[in-house]
């Protein structure tokens, strides 16, 4: 029994007992050691706790802790008393081995030490070992997941999406679908609550994402605001059906820094294309027809899509899904890349022309009823394109928006207009001339703008009652908390808002009583059914009693004919604008027509 082979033997077995991958390793040692001396108790116990026993139940292990300083060497149990023999682990752990019938001899001693020693050894190193994998998982996860969101990012998605695409992990009639998630004005979000509140959003958009997929459904942050959702579908309606869910779940306001804020997602969806390299009589199946197995025609040859082919054509359907209206989805066709390309070429051209001055202010006449004398103007952007010629914002703006270019646009455009204006106001007194200048959501809440809107008029020479900053009225409440500190900022420099296409959106008195608003301009929809629709015309005759009540001017847009003109100004209206009153134009017919009416005017 005490032979020295022997001995190194039940060394060796404790210490083969070890192993990183066994969460039980140390209970497992513990067994060998009460194996090697026919102990019936083996505990780990420090002068604060039991860390570990066989043999006692917790009533009896209760004492060990206050046993350890002492080291007794017997331990009583209930009528009869173990021998005891203590062995250190480290510096306060002690390993307590104890049984009935003989005590321990001086080589079962040694024996015993040699354990302890061995297993405060193996533990370092089963320790070491452990910290070294973790970091190795942890530097694996930071490589391969998104820290701050926690979901795998765009390396491990395209190894997901290419599995899928080559057949593992799905059902053999299902394909493999993309959607592609962006949040609608998350830079308008991010600039008006801070990147903290910002980081939370996204934090949050993450949550509620991973709360709508299926568990077999992989969710990631490829960058920014963008999302996506890799699964697989049967058909094109399951994947319309999660998009559904996907807006309805994340369109919920969130509070952010104590702020209600509102918003949307656009989603594009992608299904994998299976392309064939056909032979004679061969033709192309559908997505859905190839994952059931459809014929192609005889020998055709399958040609897989790549991941990365997949998820560029989802993203051009969620700009797609934009075009529409924001909070929307759109299925990938091929018309898209068409579009893609032509949408990048705009933002490439567009820059450029920012840089080169092509962005011209047209002025669109307002003019006072009854009297219909001009008495303002409303600034619109042109591009004066050197290839093209002259650009509508319908050509650009939405480019404009998604690139972020439109903030430098919209400043430019009240820079300029202002300076013409105040030159107008200059060299034709005798006309009472206000300016109305159109900025985008992304504008109006960037945190620059009141600095623009004061240098503007300083350089102008403009006084702020002058001004209006014209907004719609959704933006006006779709994020009210940020909107109400904007319009502070600018109601102490005493600019007022024009409220455009008023009736269209979130209408509410509340609003128009809490915020400085000088102008309605009630949306040309209502005007079209003028003389034609008796609601329209019930409908402008309430706004145009709202607007007098409240001591607000209003003006009806998109007015074109006399019809029109005679009615409005029966039912009271102020001002009026529309191609029948004039057109947008340039600076140069601006100036024209402001000469005619100066003309007029001296005329009496």
């Amino acid at each position: 029994m005490n032979e020295v082979p022997w001995s190194l033997h039940l060394l060796s077995e404790v210490l083969a007992a070890f192993t990183v991958d066994d969460p039980q390793a140390l209970r497992s040692v513990i067994h060998r050691v009460a194996e090697a001396v026919d102990a019936e108790v083996v505990a780990i116990v420090s002068p604060q706790q039991v860390k570990l026993c066989i043999g006692l139940s917790s009533r009896q292990q209760a004492p060990l802790p206050s046993l350890v300083t002492r080291q007794p060497t017997t331990l009583p149990l209930g009528e009869q008393s173990l021998h005891a023999h203590w062995a250190p682990l480290g510096e306060k752990d002690q390993l307590l081995v104890a049984r009935l019938g003989e005590p321990f001899d001086l080589e079962e001693r040694s024996l015993l030490r040699a354990m302890g020693r061995s297993i405060e050894l193996s533990s370092e190193v089963l320790r070491a070992v452990k910290a070294e994998r973790e970091a190795k998982e942890q530097a694996l996860l930071q490589a391969t997941h998104d820290a701050m969101t926690g979901l795998p990012g765009r390396a491990l998605v395209l190894e997901r999406l290419e599995e899928l695409l080559q057949g593992r992990g799905r059902e053999p009639d299902a394909t493999p679908t993309v959607l592609f998630v962006d949040i609608d004005r998350f830079k308008q979000i991010n600039d008006a609550h801070g990147h903290a509140s910002g980081d939370q959003f996204l934090c949050a958009v993450a949550e509620a994402l991973r709360g709508v997929v299926r568990g077999t459904d992989l969710v990631g942050r490829l960058s920014g605001d963008e999302f996506v959702v890799v699964t697989c579908t049967r058909r094109q309606e399951e994947a319309e059906i999660l998009a559904r869910r996907i807006i309805e779940r994340v369109s919920r306001p969130l509070l952010l820094a104590g702020k209600l804020v509102s918003h949307s997602p656009s989603i594009g969806i992608a299904f994998e294309e299976v392309q064939t390299l056909p032979r004679e009589g061969s033709q192309a199946a559908t997505p859905f027809e190839a994952a059931a197995g459809a014929a192609t025609g005889p020998g055709s040859d399958p040609v897989a899509q790549s991941a990365e082919a997949l998820i560029e054509n989802a993203d051009m359907a969620m700009y797609r899904a934009k075009d529409l209206g924001r909070g929307r989805f759109a299925c990938y066709d091929s018309g898209m890349r068409l579009q893609a390309q032509r949408r990048a070429a705009t933002e490439m051209e567009l820059r450029r022309a920012v840089r080169h001055g092509e962005l011209l202010p047209f002025f669109q006449p307002i003019v006072r009823m009854p009297e219909r004398r001009i008495v303002g103007f409303e600034a619109l952007v042109r591009w004066q394109h050197p290839g093209h010629g002259l650009l509508p914002p319908s050509e650009f703006v939405p480019v404009a928006e998604d690139s972020g270019l439109i903030v430098e646009i919209d400043l430019h455009i009240l820079h300029a207009a202002s300076r013409i204006l105040a030159d107008w106001k200059r060299r034709f007194p005798g006309l009472s001339l206000r300016l109305s200048v159109n900025v985008s959501g992304r504008t109006f809440v960037d945190p620059a703008l009141t600095a623009h809107v004061t240098e503007a008029l300083e350089a102008s020479g403009l006084s702020a009652d002058e001004l209006y900053l014209e907004i719609t009225e959704t933006m006006l409440v779709e994020d009210i908390d940020s909107t109400t500190e904007v319009v502070e900022r600018l109601k102490q420099l005493g600019i007022q808002l024009a409220i455009d296409d008023f009736g269209t959106g979130y209408s509410s008195l509340l609003y128009l009583k809490r915020f400085p608003i000088g102008i309605l301009k009630i949306d040309r929809s209502f005007i079209d059914g003028l003389g034609i629709d008796r609601e329209d015309e019930v409908i402008v005759k309430a706004v145009i009693g709202v607007a007098r009540a409240l001591g607000i001017a209003l003006v009806a847009e998109g007015v074109e004919t006399d019809r029109q003109l005679q009615i409005l100004e029966d039912l009271g209206c102020d001002f009026v604008q529309g191609y029948g009153l004039g057109r947008p134009m340039d600076a140069s017919a601006a100036e024209q027509l402001l000469q005619q009416a100066a003309l007029a005017l001296e005329r009496g």
